[in-house]
């Protein structure tokens, strides 16, 4: 069994994004707010699994999915012009595209060497 630290970090990243809101001080923004719980509940549970190996394919494309969505919605729900629901979704997306890809990476080395 091959553990991946890169999952555990994503269910650490789906559980600041849930409480984010209220840490950051944004929870009035309910476009903001129900994006950051919605996607950080859907990461955790889903990283969760993987992280589990309950489930060992595909969870890198997912999370670029997912990744790639938080770094498009502060544009998609317009919540762009507040700072820090914006800087959150941006940096929290871009860091699970980044693990995403790394574990991609990863698979593709181990399988030529």
């Amino acid at each position: 069994m091959i553990i991946r630290w890169q999952d555990w970090i994503n269910v650490l990243l789906g559980c600041w994004l849930v409480v984010s809101p209220w840490e950051m001080e944004y929870s009035l923004n309910g476009a903001a707010t129900a994006n950051a719980c919605g996607l950080g509940g859907v990461l955790l549970v889903f990283n969760l699994i993987s992280a589990c190996r309950l489930l060992d394919q595909g969870q890198e494309i997912f999370n670029i999915l997912l990744g790639t969505w938080l770094i498009l919605s502060p544009y998609s729900l317009t919540f762009a012009t507040e700072r820090e629901p914006s800087i959150n979704a941006i940096v929290v997306g871009t860091m699970i595209v980044a693990l995403a890809s790394w574990q991609i990476y990863d698979a593709t080395k181990s399988e030529k060497g």
